[in-house]
């Protein structure tokens, strides 16, 4: 007689752009995992990036459910309606199981711990991160049989009973509370870890953690996240708008922006602001967000970058540019009014120039680079920074245009100088203050806890009525 092989469990994953830590996350279950599983995604209306993405492996899925619109934490019911295991897994799409034990998969013991306590309506995985920033001997007062902590937790690979869960799925916070009140117990796996990938959004998803913060509303609740601290300061269009053509001609020249250097008079330089890998240097700025600041002569040794770039877009900024000229290894860029060209000199022939941005481009990124506008951007232009600068890369074209990108060549190119800067001089790194463009609303989180409460009472009432009339 052959063994009856175990019940599959769903896995319910809830998806919004991010396409990467989906894909992540996909390829860590199926790599993972031994439990047989279904895998449904419901996607809360994400960009064509994550919805091509899924439609092009929806083999690997036993359902898609694309949302007409974002329905938040509360998407995850679409999931739960359209599933019917005993024990189904929700999860956030940035979660990574850790390989097998000896033990078995995550999902094995999860199972296995649900099975030893009937009395827990939910056991979630437990994040490494948490485990590793988090004084582990609090929780451990509450470690049950050397295997559960007793605790609330968030969307992090939560096993839950079908039974135990008696209302529609709001939030995380509802659902704890309302399994509580059904009288089961939640806790966490002491033992099965998983990776959370959104502790990395601060790199790698700025936009997304800011947007979200700001969803935070009536209908919506969410976290104020101080890992947006972490974040770098998301350029204004206005500087990705002079800074494209200026990367472009670099480029056009096979300059790497690493080995460019910036010299400015900007608080924030706009070519180091639009591109990391170009260093700054300011000249008599002392609250500049650049590596240096100088007030004589630049502390670049000469010829020990490439190309030196000025962008001066009011007019022609003569200190600057001889600046650069006396300590460019080979190419000086700079963009300013068409009117002044920079001078020639020994050993400098001035070799083309290149269409600055449109005027109307010009204007329509001054606009969106004011605060009210800013908000809307949020931290778009730092996330999608390539993609933006494609954009008005395209934006410079021959036609009206207020400035020009010049280009500057030495002939023959000065040797490269076997350090960066000169010696004995030492950076002076300054930030000026800087407030993440991300408004939030106060009130209307909390009446949308309030109306949840009240959602969650009313539901478990009918339960209970219906349980009785049975």
């Amino acid at each position: 007689m052959s063994p009856v092989s175990p019940a599959p469990v769903d896995i319910i994953v809830l998806a919004y752009n991010r396409v990467d830590y989906l894909g992540e996350m996909v390829e860590a279950l199926e790599q993972r995992t031994r439990w047989p599983y279904r895998l449904t995604v419901v996607d809360n209306v994400s960009g064509p990036d994550t919805r091509n993405w899924l439609r092009a492996h929806r083999e690997r899925f036993h359902e898609v459910i694309f949302n007409d619109r974002n329905e938040h934490l509360a998407g995850f019911q679409r999931g739960i309606a359209r599933t019917d295991s005993e024990l189904f897994v929700l999860s956030d799409a940035d979660v990574l199981p850790h390989p097998p034990t000896d033990e078995g998969c995550w999902l094995t013991r999860l199972v296995a711990l649900a099975g030893r306590h009937p009395d827990f309506g939910l056991i979630s995985a437990r994040l490494d991160s948490i485990t590793e920033a988090r004084d582990i001997e609090v929780e451990r007062k509450r470690l049950l049989d050397g295997e559960l902590i007793e605790t609330s937790t968030g969307v992090w690979l939560n096993l839950i009973r079908r039974e135990a869960l008696r209302i529609p799925y709001m939030s995380d916070g509802i659902t704890s509370y309302a399994i509580r009140r059904s009288g089961f117990r939640i806790g966490v796996a002491a033992d099965v870890l998983a990776t959370h990938l959104g502790d990395q959004d601060p790199e790698r998803h700025p936009d997304y953690l800011a947007r979200k913060q700001a969803a935070a509303g009536l209908g919506t609740v969410y976290p104020e996240y101080p890992e947006l601290a972490q974040a770098a300061r998301p350029p204004l269009l206005r500087e990705l708008v002079l800074a494209a053509p200026v990367l472009a001609a670099l480029r056009a020249h096979g300059v790497d922006p690493a080995d460019t250097v910036e010299l400015s008079r900007a608080t924030w330089p706009v070519l180091a602001a639009a591109d990391p890998r170009v260093e700054s240097c300011v000249r008599r700025t002392h609250q500049a967000a650049a590596r240096f600041v100088y007030d004589e002569a630049p502390p670049l040794a000469p010829g020990s970058a490439t190309a030196v770039a000025v962008i001066c877009p009011d007019e022609l900024d003569s200190e600057l540019v001889g600046d650069a000229l006396a300590v460019a290894g080979e190419y000086v860029i700079v963009l300013t009014a068409p009117g002044a060209p920079p001078p020639e000199r020994d050993d400098w022939v001035l070799v083309e120039e290149h269409p600055g941005p449109a005027e109307a481009v010009e204007r329509l990124a001054q606009v969106a680079s004011r605060p009210r506008f800013r908000r809307r951007l949020a931290y778009s232009t730092l996330e999608h920074r390539g993609r933006w600068l494609a954009a008005l890369e395209a934006g410079c074209f021959d036609g009206p245009c207020r400035l020009r990108v010049y280009v500057l060549r030495r002939d023959p190119p000065r040797p490269p100088a076997t350090g960066r800067w000169r010696e004995g001089v030492t950076s002076r790194p300054t930030q000026p203050p800087f407030k993440p463009p991300v408004s939030r609303a106060r009130l209307g989180p909390l009446l949308t806890k309030g109306s949840r409460l009240l959602r969650a009472e009313w539901h478990l009432l009918n339960a209970r009525l219906l349980n009785a009339r049975r």
